[in-house]
């Protein structure tokens, strides 16, 4: 029986929220009219410290306005109900202004059982018309749940051991970190392989690898000394070319001269790809040691610092 209640009280509660939600309920003025009253959507499982927001939208006509104490104060407690904030927007429409009412109620009672508990009803004094004009806003149910069931009289009684977390087989988590750490060490070793200049590793002192930190030591040295820059023009470039034409003989085994490059793509064809770049180093290195130095050599040794990169790095295998 008490079930078949439960079930009609909600059955006309929602039949009665669709009223006040859906439709516009005048208030006995013509220039005054509530548009919307809009309350909580869920009516079921509302427990103590549960805020619920009540929306309403009233319409007042020139020069009809809410009275400045139309609303109960902030704080105010009815039947366990607390008026925890109000807010309030106006919209100017012509000559009518809407206003935008916000109510939120706190729940601050405490049943030990389920019962049925209502928003208040309100009524907002309006003024600038006749006397007492009100819009009366009805009260809203609701089931309010309690957190502690009812009958329960000792706590001490009703209280549960407590469990320890299960364990986690953390095996294939180690296994999977050992991996990543393994791809990781990898690419770090790859990283440094590919780019570092110095001699990180036994494999890395290759003979351009070297060239190629000789000449950014040379290039270094040459902007120490700019006082003098013009008098270290000719050694430096020479030193320059000695240093790669070295790489070149270790690589070859022998004194590479430009008529035996075809043999030495031949025998080393991990530089056959800068086979065009190599026979312009050989056509400038003659040109600058047996004819007229007719150009800029801060630039010239920094075309040969890229040269022998591009040299490493094939020397490398990663180009």
């Amino acid at each position: 029986m008490k079930n078949l209640m439960i079930k009609c009280f909600v059955l006309s509660s929602l039949i009665a929220s669709s009223v006040f939600a859906g439709s516009t309920i005048p208030v006995p003025e013509s220039n005054a009219k509530i548009i919307k009253i809009s309350n909580p959507s869920q009516r079921v499982g509302i427990r103590i410290g549960d805020v619920l927001a009540r929306n309403i939208e009233l319409e007042l006509k020139q020069p009809l306005q809410i009275a400045k104490d139309a609303f109960p104060v902030k704080g105010t407690n009815i039947n366990g109900m607390e008026l925890a904030n109000v807010q309030v927007k106006t919209v100017k429409r012509d000559d009518k202004t809407v206003y935008k009412i916000n109510l939120n109620y706190q729940v601050f009672s405490q049943p030990d059982k389920p019962a049925v508990m209502r928003l208040p009803a309100e009524k907002i004094a309006i003024v600038g018309g006749s006397a007492g004009l009100t819009a009366n806003i009805p009260e809203w149910s609701f089931w309010f749940s309690p957190l502690v069931p009812n009958g329960m009289t000792n706590a001490k009684q009703n209280l549960r051991p407590q469990y320890k977390p299960t364990l986690i087989d953390l095996q294939t988590h180690f296994f999977s970190l050992a991996i990543f750490l393994g791809f990781m060490l990898v690419g770090l070793v790859g990283l440094v392989y590919i780019n570092a200049d110095k001699q990180w590793l036994p494999w890395m002192n290759g003979a351009f690898a070297q060239a190629h930190r000789n000449l950014k030591k040379l290039a270094r040295t040459m902007s120490k000394n700019r006082t003098n820059h013009a008098a270290l023009h000719p050694a430096s470039e020479k030193k320059a070319l000695i240093y790669m034409h070295q790489a070149f003989n270790k690589v070859y085994g022998a004194n590479l001269f430009a008529n035996e490059l075809d043999t030495f793509i031949q025998t080393s064809p991990a530089y056959s790809t800068l086979k065009a770049e190599i026979n312009t180093f050989f056509e400038r290195s003659n040109a600058t040691l047996f004819g007229e130095q007719n150009h800029n050599s801060e630039q010239f040794i920094n075309d040969l610092i890229v040269l022998s990169k591009n040299l490493r790095n094939c020397e490398r295998g990663v180009q």
